[in-house]
């Protein structure tokens, strides 16, 4: 893994394999900065942090909507209003803010500008698209068929304005708001139609260097008069209320069961992200310590790279985490796995674990959790 690479998210575990207690992986599956990166061979969809943008295909549906079978969804369903800070917890997790600078023949500057908000899941989660939708009342959901991926994209100029009155409302927590705070800017050069002068468009060449990972190529080439913007520096700023920490856990948490073969069973609940954003980790697990008399202590691990809250003393978990996410609802295919761990630890916590049939029980409902949920 190479440091440059790491941009300015963090990580996530990827669990599920016995572990011994008191230890972390040294695995780590890089978070999103930037949306989903589209790939024909390979078929990558939401890149992780692989390299610079130049190596990939657009990552944001711009001209490409027909190449990939993309289909705008309808559905009539019963949505659910969310609370602003779960909204921006969960896009703190998932969410991308881009600026889309193309080649177009038919404008002054021969180049078209766009901003545009979007969030890629897979489509077993299209539920919680639809009900962000809903909330904001702004954008559209897209299906691709090829990829078994959901869509949410709002770019048309009056509910990108929609998009950026939220996150000025309800500011986003981790490094993802130096992204919102250039994309804002970006957002005011083109308000003002300053986009379509030379200058303006320079300008905002310049932003977009340093938003997510930069330029490509082809712009570094096409503006080799552009001075690289240097990163804004992040600062936590805290924990904003429960509902955040529910939003940021539905994108970028994990309930896992461990068993072993000598029958031995251990839940964990954690969040991972890279070692900038420690602080981050440390918010969550402060905030979630002092959310009852029941102190969990600090849960906090580490490896070179990243940094995490992992929680697996059942105590804890049945005294905090389980009383905390009954009262500030995780959403999105992840509050099935959320049920199943809930569903063990009243086992583990009625010893139904230690006799044959309550271990063979657990074992199959570990079986159908996470990436096995069909």
């Amino acid at each position: 893994m190479i440091e440059r690479e790491m941009e300015y998210r963090g990580s996530k575990s990827i669990l599920g394999t016995t572990i011994p207690t008191g230890q972390i992986p040294n695995i780590v599956k890089e978070q999103r900065v930037d949306g989903s990166c589209i790939r024909f061979n390979s078929l990558i969809l939401r890149c992780t942090l692989m390299g610079f943008e130049r190596n990939f295909q657009p990552k944001i549906l711009s001209n490409q909507i027909n190449t990939y079978c993309i289909k705008t969804i309808v559905k009539n369903n019963n949505y659910i209003k969310l609370d602003p800070l779960f909204i921006t917890g969960f896009v703190d997790a998932e969410g991308c803010f881009s600026i889309l600078i193309q080649p177009r023949s038919d404008t002054t500057t021969k180049w078209r500008i766009k901003a545009i908000f979007h969030i890629s899941l897979d489509k077993k989660d299209i539920n919680i698209l639809e009900n962000i939708r809903y909330t904001l009342g702004v954008g559209k959901i897209y299906n691709s068929s090829i990829y078994n991926k959901v869509y949410y994209r709002v770019e048309s100029f009056k509910e990108v304005k929609v998009i950026i009155n939220h996150f000025n409302n309800y500011p986003l927590v981790t490094a993802k708001k130096i992204d919102f705070v250039l994309f804002s800017k970006c957002f005011d050069i083109i308000s003002s139609n300053e986009h379509i002068t030379n200058k303006g468009l320079l300008k905002l060449v310049e932003l977009k260097s340093s938003l997510n990972k930069g330029l490509s190529k082809t712009l570094q080439e096409k503006f080799p008069e552009v001075l690289i913007n240097k990163r804004i520096e992040y600062k936590f700023e805290g924990i904003p209320g429960p509902t955040w920490i529910s939003g940021f856990v539905s994108g970028d948490g994990s309930f896992n069961v461990i068993t072993t073969q000598k029958g031995r069973v251990q839940l964990k609940f954690s969040v991972h992200l890279h070692i900038r954003e420690e602080a981050v980790i440390l918010g969550i697990n402060n905030y979630l310590s002092n959310y009852n008399t029941y102190d969990i202590g600090n849960h906090i691990y580490y490896t070179n790279k990243s940094v995490m809250v992992q929680i697996v003393n059942i105590s804890d978990i049945m005294n905090t985490i389980i009383p905390f996410f009954d009262k500030y609802n995780i959403y999105g295919k992840k509050s099935l796995d959320f049920n199943d761990f809930k569903l063990i630890a009243n086992m583990m916590n009625n010893k139904e674990h230690l006799t044959s049939k309550g271990l063979k029980k657990i074992i199959l409902i570990k079986e159908n959790m996470n990436l096995n949920r069909k």
